[in-house]
């Protein structure tokens, strides 16, 4: 039995300042299994890695978009997640793309990060910046 999962995008300007000319164009990328009870207990499948790197290709048909990776940590494999998220990423060297990680701490919760983009895209400072002090202010 292989590993059924379901990728949504879900729009997280939200977490930035409305301001920033960028916000519309945040993304927060969700990996869920499609029968949570039995489908989290399943390995992957040898063909999720590259039907997930697919689609993030053509996320970025619009080079304005932006794709935040939160590895969610509440059964404490946050840190294989981002492990694995890094993994793909080197392994499918999506050129043309800038990645870098941010922790934010939200109690005693840490949770890692990734924000990948295109080179090209005009916000590409703005966005550094902005993910930096999200980490910055969350972390006091």
């Amino acid at each position: 039995m292989r590993h059924n999962l379901r990728i949504k995008f879900k729009p997280s300007g939200y977490l930035f300042d409305s301001k920033q000319p960028f916000v519309d164009s945040v993304f927060e990328m969700v990996l869920l299994p499609v029968n949570p009870a039995v489908d989290q207990e399943k390995p992957l499948d040898a063909r999720t890695q590259p039907t997930v790197i697919a689609i993030i290709k053509h996320f970025f048909a619009q080079k304005e978009r932006v794709l935040l990776y939160v590895c969610e940590n509440k059964d404490g494999k946050g840190a294989a997640r981002n492990r694995k998220f890094d993994q793909w990423f080197r392994l499918y060297n999506l050129a043309g793309h800038f990645k870098f990680d941010f922790v934010i701490t939200n109690g005693q919760e840490q949770y890692l990060n990734s924000v990948i983009g295109r080179i090209d895209n005009p916000h590409k400072v703005d966005i550094t910046m902005a993910c930096f002090e999200l980490a910055e202010s969350n972390s006091k």
